[in-house]
């Protein structure tokens, strides 16, 4: 009933049932039935699947939102987001390597800045801020490897 659909309903089962597997050590008879148990790890799935679409839907509405036009010089970004669709620069971001994808995400979907998105996934700022200079050239590549099949 949470999930958007059967596919994602699916998947919350099998990474519940994962999680299931790997903590069943953990299990305490104790502090309650396995059932409540089981439970409990399907909740935390399905908050977990929750998140990270509410994330996925920030990072899109974040990189398809256009910057105000009330500056006359035109911005990269306003450029970028002429030049490409919305699908076009979701997918190259899809596309990237994991720790690419986060830092984008935690830069401009989440609004962290350097320091803060470093912290998150264990770096210093400095190495954020280089991590996430990669990240944009390895987007910017993956964009423009597309465009030139398109062409």
């Amino acid at each position: 009933m949470v999930a958007r659909g059967n596919a994602e309903a699916e998947d919350i089962a099998q990474e519940a049932l994962l999680k299931a597997i790997r903590k069943l050590d953990a299990y305490d008879p104790a502090r309650g039935s396995i059932e409540a148990w089981l439970w409990s790890i399907v909740v935390s799935a399905a908050r977990d699947a929750g998140r990270a679409a509410g994330r996925r839907l920030a990072l899109w509405e974040r990189l398809t939102r256009l910057p105000e036009q009330s500056e006359s010089i035109e911005t990269i970004e306003s450029i970028v987001l002429d030049r490409i669709a919305d699908a076009q620069l979701l997918d190259a971001v899809r596309g990237l390597p994991s720790r690419d994808r986060t830092l984008i995400a935690l830069r401009f979907g989440a609004g962290l800045d350097h320091a803060a998105s470093g912290a998150a996934v264990g770096i210093s700022a400095a190495a954020a801020t280089m991590a996430l200079r990669r990240a944009l050239h390895h987007l910017r590549r993956r964009l423009e490897e597309a465009n030139e099949q398109d062409a």
